[in-house]
């Protein structure tokens, strides 16, 4: 029974369709993972991952865990984790995400914001700066040979 009872736990984790047929409007929160056939005129928030399916369509602001899209967003997307556009997904708004796909063939209008990009950029140099002492003592070296000279 100890197995039955770990074969229930995958089914714990819910996912919620929004059928083709569907239109939402106002307001969505959601703790579980979305997949979207239908129409959504809702700022959309959630904890888990939003799909929009080829027939989907979202007309608003999105703040998720993770989303991918191969149908339509008109809207900004907030991402903690990703941004995906499958070839057949068109996106018009701004992404802000760590990271973002754009496949070949994907539509896309608007602005991307990176967020961890400048702290990247940020730490380099002081990892540069800790190479610098390194490269003194060559510096000695030289100086000790034109000693000898």
């Amino acid at each position: 029974m100890a197995d039955k009872d770990k074969g229930d736990k995958p089914a714990v984790a819910t996912t919620t369709a929004i059928g083709p047929t569907i239109v939402i409007k106002g307001k969505l929160k959601s703790d579980e993972d979305l997949i979207v056939k239908g129409r959504i005129d809702a700022e959309i928030s959630s904890s888990k991952a939003l799909y929009i399916e080829n027939s989907g369509v979202i007309k608003a602001n999105v703040r998720v865990k993770s989303v991918r899209v191969s149908g339509v967003l008109v809207g900004n997307i907030n991402a903690e984790d990703k941004v995906e556009i499958a070839p057949d997904g068109r996106v018009v708004g701004d992404l802000m995400a760590p990271r973002i796909v754009i496949s070949d063939g994907a539509a896309f209008r608007g602005r991307i914001d990176m967020q961890n990009f400048e702290e990247g950029r940020e730490s380099k140099p002081a990892a540069e700066a800790e190479k610098k002492p390194v490269a003194a003592p060559a510096a000695t070296d030289g100086t000790h040979k034109q000693k000898q000279i």
